[in-house]
């Protein structure tokens, strides 16, 4: 456990929106500002704990709040990092000029290829089998998959039959939307929300970020609805300029992704779907795993 930087009760300001049930606050400590995150059971310390670690890690190599103090409450993890004042892309992208635009490429793939140099050997293609085995299983308790059985079972079968080889094991960010970012004044990016797992690749990153921009997962709230809103039209532009640009560096930068690239943006889309609980935007993550196209065999 680190040092107590500041008071472990400090005063609470607001609930801020959190994840996995851990509750998230922003907190004041005399005149400075952090975010204090509580783990949400004892059962989801040992992740918690990990969730740390890699914040920690990640730190060092791309911009996230840094992890101040840690400490356990009763039964409760919890750690304080630093409060980041920042836009969201929704609000910040629309304003950019056009000339703008390439600058926030290039703020979104410099910290992937930071990712990249961490690489250590391959991910196991075990892994991937897991895991799409077990989302056979939860995608068909999903209340809504009756709707789409033929189309998601043949997806399913597809990416097992894939060999997952040559995956490169890296340090990630594990849920690089543009949900989870925060976009200062000077239009530099940081990265929240980290998401641990075994599937560590920027590889996974980078599929995760096209898929979202593609799909308009991220913006849902103003993209999937069909109404003429100059906001929607300049965002889904914006979005689509933005994954066509990430998606011509990363695959010049790693030429074989290019071919593992639609399975790999399958295989990030459909994760979402065990937990998704309305019927609609069931059918708006299909539509976007439908517009992937094939998923071809690689090697």
């Amino acid at each position: 456990m680190t040092a107590h930087l500041i008071d472990i009760n400090p005063q609470h300001v607001r609930t801020l929106t959190g994840h996995s049930g851990c509750s998230v606050s922003l907190c004041l400590d005399g005149d400075r500002y952090f975010v204090r995150k509580v783990s949400a059971s004892p059962a989801y310390n040992a992740r918690f704990r990990l969730q740390i670690e890699k914040q920690n890690a990640l730190a060092d190599v791309i911009a996230t709040p840094r992890v101040l103090q840690q400490g356990e409450a009763g039964d409760l993890l919890w750690y304080d990092m630093e409060y980041v004042q920042g836009h969201g892309f929704v609000s910040f992208a629309p304003l950019q000029a056009v000339a703008s635009i390439p600058a926030m490429v290039e703020r979104l793939t410099d910290p992937l290829h930071r990712l990249s140099a961490t690489v250590s050997g391959s991910l196991d293609p075990a892994l991937f089998h897991a895991k799409i085995a077990e989302l056979k299983t939860s995608i068909a308790k999903s209340p809504f998959y009756d709707t789409e059985p033929q189309f998601l079972d043949a997806l399913l079968e597809q990416l097992a039959a894939q060999a997952w080889t040559g995956i490169p094991q890296t340090l990630c960010h594990g849920d690089l939307t543009v949900e989870n970012m925060l976009i200062r004044d000077n239009g530099s990016i940081v990265f929240i929300d980290l998401l641990d797992g075994n599937l560590e690749s920027v590889w996974m990153d980078v599929a995760k970020l096209i898929q979202d921009l593609e799909s308009g997962w991220s913006l849902r709230s103003i993209l999937w609805h069909d109404r003429p809103d100059p906001t929607a039209k300049l965002l889904r532009t914006i979005s689509r300029y933005l994954a066509e640009e990430v998606t011509s560096q990363m695959t010049g930068f790693f030429p074989k992704l290019d071919a593992a690239l639609p399975s790999l943006r399958a295989l990030q889309a459909l994760r979402v779907l065990p937990y998704v609980r309305d019927a609609t935007i069931f059918s708006r993550v299909v539509s976007g795993l439908r517009r992937i196209g094939s998923i071809e065999a690689y090697a």
